[in-house]
């Protein structure tokens, strides 16, 4: 009956069969003879993806056994790579279907992973772009509430986590430019959905100012849209000027020297000031950075060098004892960083300005107006140069429409 895609366009059927296939499997025990028609349809039919999914998911919040969507997915984890290279529709819509099933039910996938991650290596880069989806919902979804009463469970989900961002790291220079281009589109829903710590921002913007030099088109797209993204969602403030974070960091710097003395204890590390998922510990510290750079956007016009000697001459406020003082200057230091690896990728940008593709020049002046609101060191002259590449158009336009006052561009 799930052949059938006119019986799945009525709510209550669909709801009775997914109900028949969940109790079946589950309940009665028939797991293996479910699990192979199951992956004999999803490889057959790509309109019963979504309903399989919402099967599955089902059967395992109604009767709290996840003993199918496992079976399924060791199912898919021991096929050989090499079939689906042979049966590109058929990878698509497992990787479809892997998807819908890390959206509805991560924590239950986030312990079963490992048993996709060979496929990794695999030459199907649909299922690559696929597993790099399912990372990313589950790094978005799965670790949400970890309970902080179990240190042991806490650690190994931490590590789990860890190494799942390590692989979307790795993912970026895959010899797929779909896959690459996929990866950097999955740092950016992280990045919306406020996932990403502050130990791995910087790292996740190194890599997508190294992709803006990419050979594909799409990947370039891509890394633009990524860098615009996290200059949007930045935990370091509405203005990012160098000489700011400079001027503040020399003033913290200053007082954690006056500190040290007094307090009478031992320098910890610099890994002190973060948790085991790389982000500050102390929220004091966060409110600081952000209070320090409370100009306003339209404040602009001030050189960098007047910003800095204002900020020199004021007063920075104090954040509390050597512990939030340590964890305030760690915080901007990662903001110094991002800010100099962002100001760093203006020549690259100009160079894409003159590209022949349109998307690298359109998205190339999107990103170029978002570094010039966050004062982004050179951005404007960078910005200026984007006027040539209007004449042309203003002076043809001109010729075919001389009386009008606007064109059909």
């Amino acid at each position: 009956m799930f052949e059938d895609a006119v019986l799945l366009k009525d709510s209550d059927v669909k709801e009775a069969l997914c109900r028949i296939i969940g109790a079946c499997s589950t309940k009665y025990h028939y797991t293996a003879q479910s699990c192979a028609s199951i992956v004999h349809l999803i490889h057959k039919y790509d309109f019963v993806v979504t309903h399989m999914a919402d099967a599955v998911a089902g059967a395992e919040k109604k009767y709290g056994d996840g003993s199918l969507a496992m079976a399924l997915v060791r199912e898919i984890g021991r096929t050989n790579p090499k079939d689906y290279v042979k049966d590109t529709a058929g990878a698509e819509n497992v990787g479809r279907f892997l998807v819908e099933l890390a959206d509805r039910i991560p924590k239950l996938i986030s312990t079963n992973i490992g048993i996709l991650v060979p496929h990794f290596g695999g030459e199907s880069y649909k299922i690559r772009n696929a597993l790099v989806a399912v990372l990313g919902k589950l790094i978005a979804k799965a670790f949400k509430d970890v309970d902080v009463g179990e240190a042991s469970s806490k650690s190994i989900r931490l590590r789990t986590k860890q190494a799942m961002l390590d692989i979307l790291l790795e993912r970026c220079r895959d010899v797929s430019a779909y896959t690459r281009s996929r990866v950097l589109q999955v740092w950016a829903e992280l990045c919306e959905g406020h996932s990403i710590s502050i130990g791995l921002w910087n790292e996740v913007a190194e890599v997508a100012a190294g992709r803006l030099e990419d050979k594909s088109a799409m990947v370039r797209k891509s890394a633009l849209n990524l860098l615009i993204m996290m200059l949007q969602h930045n935990p370091f403030g509405p203005q990012l000027r160098v000489a700011s974070f400079e001027a503040t960091l020399d003033q913290y710097k200053m007082k954690l020297k006056e500190l040290e003395p007094s307090e009478g204890a031992e320098p910890s590390s610099d890994t002190d000031n973060f948790n085991g998922d790389g982000e500050v510990v102390d929220s004091n510290s966060e409110t600081v950075v952000k209070g320090q750079q409370q100009d306003s956007l339209t404040d602009s016009c001030l050189s960098q060098s007047e910003d800095a000697i204002a900020l020199q001459n004021s007063s920075v406020p104090d954040v509390g004892n050597l512990e939030q003082t340590r964890a305030l200057i760690a915080s901007l230091e990662a903001g110094l960083r991002f800010s100099k690896c962002i100001g760093a990728t203006m020549p690259t940008l100009v160079q894409l300005m003159a590209s022949s593709s349109a998307t690298d020049v359109e998205n190339t002046i999107l990103l170029l107006m978002r570094c010039k609101q966050f004062q982004i060191d050179n951005s404007e002259e960078c910005l200026r140069k984007m006027l040539p590449l209007v004449s042309p158009c203003f002076f043809y336009c001109e010729m075919l429409y001389p009386n009008q006052s606007r064109c059909g561009c």
